[in-house]
């Protein structure tokens, strides 16, 4: 069996073309891998913040609803010193 020249230079051009493939396309598989591993990062650092916001609105819901708490409490004391008043003034 005789292989021609041309067909020898076929057969290099077709592996070289299928080694080129396979080196562009492990390219991209690693390059994604990068992208997907920075996203990752960047994702569990958004997480943390998250965390850390959510952690002070609690805390700064807390603090409000025990302002609104004294609020009231103080209103009602007002209140009732403003009834006691007006009832020694209607005596």
């Amino acid at each position: 069996m005789n292989i021609s020249i041309d067909i020898l230079f076929q057969i290099i051009s077709l592996l070289c073309t299928a080694i080129a493939v396979i080196w562009y396309i492990s390219n991209v598989i690693n390059k994604l891998k990068s992208d997907i591993a920075k996203s990752k990062q960047l994702n569990d650092m958004q997480t943390k913040q998250i965390e850390v916001l959510e952690q002070l609105i609690q805390n700064n819901s807390d603090i409000c609803r025990e302002g609104r708490i004294k609020i009231w409490e103080d209103l009602n004391s007002l209140k009732l010193q403003v009834a006691k008043l007006e009832g020694k003034y209607n005596e």
